[in-house]
């Protein structure tokens, strides 16, 4: 029986999905946990300064999706980029085990050969912009979180934005945005590092993951500390506890 590798943020899939879905694995990076080491306590079992482990803080956590396929079944289609076979059909069914894409295996153990994947409705159903899609992994506690790794099954999306907060039922704070056209999609600029004395807690905007190519298995890695001063003090950052794309 497969493991499932959980992961725990909400996406927010802007414009068209040239899959016209949005299906992807997700790997919540990998993050510093705050306890599980001896060290952190002292003999009074007091929690102390320390070097927490690095650990996936994402796998096996449960994941929810705004937005899944299979109910009701239909019929989907992957761009294959070549001349002989442009399209290549497939069932999604939630009824199904061996035809669903539930959120489940957003965040299972991923194997190369069984790969799993959460898929949303096609455009079919309306997923495309204006239209959200969002995804949220709960991760329980609170974590500094240093990288984020997602894998989409096909293309990646023309635009999404991953947001974070720092405790259970506080505000979604934006936490890094993707686009071809920040200005246009999120009024943002485009840009990808702090200058001295900016807020540490800005989102930057980059294009950088939103090329069609490749058309399957895109990935796309968040580094939270890369451009940022806090790189070289990141224990001074405040917590995440959750996350959301």
């Amino acid at each position: 029986e497969k493991r499932r590798e959980e992961k725990r943020r909400k996406i927010r899939p802007h414009g068209k999905c040239l899959d016209h879905f949005f299906p992807f694995t997700w790997t919540l990076g990998k993050k510093w946990a705050g306890r599980t080491m001896d060290v952190c306590y002292n003999s009074q079992g007091r929690a102390q300064r320390c070097m927490p482990i690095f650990e996936n803080a994402a796998f096996g956590r449960q994941a929810q999706a705004s937005n899944t396929c299979g109910w009701p079944p239909e019929t989907y289609c992957l761009q294959m980029g070549t001349w002989e076979s442009s399209t290549l059909c497939h069932r999604c069914d939630g009824d199904d085990p061996l035809l669903s894409h539930n959120a489940s295996y957003l965040t299972d153990f991923h194997s190369q050969e069984e790969p799993t994947w959460w898929q949303s409705q096609s455009m079919a159903f309306g997923v495309q912009h204006p239209a959200s899609v969002n995804i949220t992994l709960h991760l329980g506690k609170a974590y500094e979180i240093t990288y984020v790794r997602l894998k989409f099954h096909t293309s990646r999306p023309e635009s999404f934005a991953i947001y974070k907060r720092s405790r259970a039922e506080g505000p979604w704070i934006p936490y890094q945005f993707y686009s071809a056209s920040c200005k246009k999609t999120y009024g943002k600029t485009e840009r990808q590092f702090l200058r001295s004395g900016e807020h540490e807690q800005v989102a930057f905007c980059t294009d950088e993951f939103s090329d069609i190519s490749p058309l399957s298995g895109g990935n796309v890695a968040f580094s939270t500390l890369e451009g940022r001063p806090s790189a070289y003090s990141f224990d001074q950052i405040l917590a995440s506890q959750s996350g959301r794309l």
